[in-house]
């Protein structure tokens, strides 16, 4: 009696990862990198084709979502998930170009001077690092020798540069939150980006702002001291922003600030004190034009006659503005006192008439943020209002203190009622 051998199956999970396996090598890498680590990581098990892609892998993403992975799976302890991290690192042989390390606040490694040691031997050219637990991590000196180093991005961390560091030869972006800088360093010449938030010991950067430097971007947010020489050198600046937690001591030229950014699209401004000017003095014709400027955020309290001056100057100097944001900042229980400011008082102090010719024919969108409804914001929006032709939108958001209904309907029924030099022209209230 024949015998009938039952039909072998095809296993189509090895067919379709066979052919998988044959895409072209960019294909593959590209695959690589839209899955989480953990599971790149684990291709390795597959076949000899896929642990030589994972070993060229260009770029480490360990994030928050890599963490999480390690929790679900019971992996808590700081020692095991710093030993799963070497062991990825280890099984990986090619160049690390990009290198991101994410380090929970709960969670604190025991490696990482390791892992920034292992990277910096291995040609990276993006470095982020984002150390979340309460005590900044002290960047080891590794890092100084990343020669080939191009993004750096550091948050919660402590630079201390080793004696006569000169800079990095090739780093284009440096982005520091809450990051304190020990000693006097350069991030090199090549540098295009230079954006500090939260940072201490800024003042250690004054070898930055050279008379060779390429700075396009400088943002410097609540970083305290301000050394204004920094601003001696920044013709290439095309994006800058300057913003203070409290108002500092030391008053600011505007006047002389812009002048030295002739090349300025974008600006950005907050709690900077500006300087006031002599009594008398017409108000528009105290700042050079700034024809280049595109973007303007600024803020300002009606309160205070001299800052609102400034913000004028500026609006007034720049003829081809398309996009102005006005953070309204009132004075802490002082509200009382800007409805004391009337319309005719600003107009004088402002010198009305000469406002007639003011024309901002490129303005598109203007954002106002925190109004309380005083006759002097309501006169800066119909200022606005009646110089934009080419105005689309201004968008109005309320100050968090107006609480009543009625308020609000009073505020916007006024602002609603202002005339419009642009046809097409609409108020959002929010």
């Amino acid at each position: 009696m024949a015998t009938h051998k039952k039909a072998r199956q095809p296993d189509w999970g090895a067919t379709v990862l066979d052919r998988i396996s044959k895409l072209p090598i960019n294909i593959l890498h590209l695959i690589l990198e839209r899955l989480p680590l953990h599971d790149a990581a684990r291709t390795t098990t597959l076949s000899k084709t896929w642990r030589t892609i994972w070993g060229s892998q260009a770029g480490l993403v360990f994030d928050d979502v890599f963490f999480s992975h390690l929790v679900s799976k019971k992996i808590e302890q700081p020692s095991d998930v710093s030993l799963t991290i070497s062991n990825i690192l280890l099984v990986h042989s090619g160049t690390i170009l990009k290198f991101h390390l994410y380090i929970p606040k709960y969670l604190p490694l025991l490696h990482t001077d390791l892992w920034i040691r292992n990277i910096s031997n291995s040609g990276v050219r993006k470095l982020e690092l984002i150390h979340t637990p309460p005590s900044p991590y002290k960047m080891p000196s590794f890092l100084f020798s990343c020669s080939e180093l191009t993004d750096l991005t550091l948050d919660n961390c402590i630079l201390s540069p080793p004696l006569g560091f000169g800079g990095f030869c090739n780093l284009i972006n440096a982005r520091l939150v809450h990051v304190k800088i020990t000693d006097d360093m350069s991030f090199g010449a090549q540098l295009e980006t230079l954006d500090l938030k939260y940072c201490t010991g800024i003042f250690n950067l004054r070898g930055q702002f050279g008379c060779d430097n390429n700075i396009r971007k400088l943002m410097i947010t609540y970083c305290g001291y301000i050394n204004l020489q920094w601003f001696k050198y920044t013709r290439n600046v095309e994006t800058f922003g300057l913003m203070f937690e409290f108002w500092s001591l030391k008053l600011i030229n505007l006047d002389s600030l812009v002048y030295k950014m002739p090349k300025i699209q974008v600006l950005l401004l907050n709690g900077v004190p500006f300087k006031s000017v002599e009594p008398g003095a017409s108000v528009f014709k105290r700042l050079r034009i700034m024809d280049k400027l595109i973007f303007l955020q600024v803020s300002v309290g009606f309160y205070d006659l001299v800052q609102t001056q400034a913000v004028i100057c500026l609006i007034r100097s720049s003829p081809n503005l398309q996009n102005l944001r006005i953070r309204l900042k009132p004075k802490v229980n002082f509200v009382a006192a800007m409805e004391s400011l009337t319309v005719r008082g600003v107009g004088e102090y402002l010198q009305l008439p000469d406002l007639v010719d003011l024309i901002l024919d490129k303005l598109e969108t203007v954002d106002i943020l925190g109004t309380v409804g005083s006759r002097s914001e309501l006169h800066f929006i119909k200022l606005l209002l009646a110089s934009s032709p080419s105005l689309i939108w201004m968008k109005i958001s309320k100050s968090d203190t107006i609480g009543d209904p009625r308020e609000e309907l009073r505020i916007l029924g006024e602002v609603t009622q202002l005339p419009r030099a642009s046809t097409i022209a609409k108020i959002v209230w929010n």
